[in-house]
């Protein structure tokens, strides 16, 4: 099934209200009583199948499902759920993507992110949205420098309204304003030395 950016972000919304990952035959099976049980309305857990990709198919996704899911997360339809995913102006959108939200740290845990051109940095977790950067290459952070932040998205500039450096703040940041982050890495927990 082609990849359909409102779709995309029509299936990210069920799979927030749902709260557990849909990516076994069983959990799409539950999936498919939920939105029975909330919608009074049935999408087979085929269906939900082939819309997440689970399984190959050429088949476009019939308006009527489509209807459905949009019922389960609280909108009247997939019409409506279209309209509110761009604003009047049409600049603003709810759109999903690879993303990190800083809540799920604990203090220690190591990241890494990119960006264009060839921009790498290592950071580690402060706690309370505080990181300090372990390693720096191409870019003006610098090891060392802390910061505050709360999301990382893929495909989106990272903004820092502060970073401290040597006692000092700098002014406001961007990093990948072009093209966004690229990548985000968790990196496995270092083994205590000994």
């Amino acid at each position: 099934m082609k990849a359909i950016p409102e779709l995309q972000a029509l299936l990210q919304r069920v799979e927030n209200k749902y709260g557990r990952a849909i990516d076994t035959t069983s959990a799409f099976e539950a999936l498919s009583i939920d939105i029975e049980r909330h919608t009074g309305e049935r999408i087979s857990s085929s269906s939900l199948k082939r819309f997440w990709g689970y399984v190959n198919s050429d088949t476009a996704p019939r308006v009527a499902s489509l209807d459905i899911l949009a019922k389960y997360i609280g909108q009247k339809d997939f019409n409506s759920f279209c309209k509110i995913l761009r604003s009047e102006d049409g600049t603003s959108v709810f759109f999903g993507a690879e993303s990190l939200s800083v809540a799920s740290l604990t203090p220690g845990n190591r990241i890494q992110l990119g960006w264009d051109p060839n921009r790498l940095l290592t950071l580690e977790y402060l706690g309370n949205f505080r990181f300090r950067v372990e390693e720096s290459y191409n870019s003006k952070l610098l090891a060392g420098d802390c910061f505050e932040l709360s999301d990382l998205i893929v495909g989106c500039p990272m903004f820092l309204s502060r970073i401290y450096r040597d006692g000092k703040t700098t002014p406001p940041y961007v990093a990948g304003a072009k093209d966004g982050i690229t990548f985000i890495k968790i990196l496995p927990a270092e083994k205590a030395k000994g």
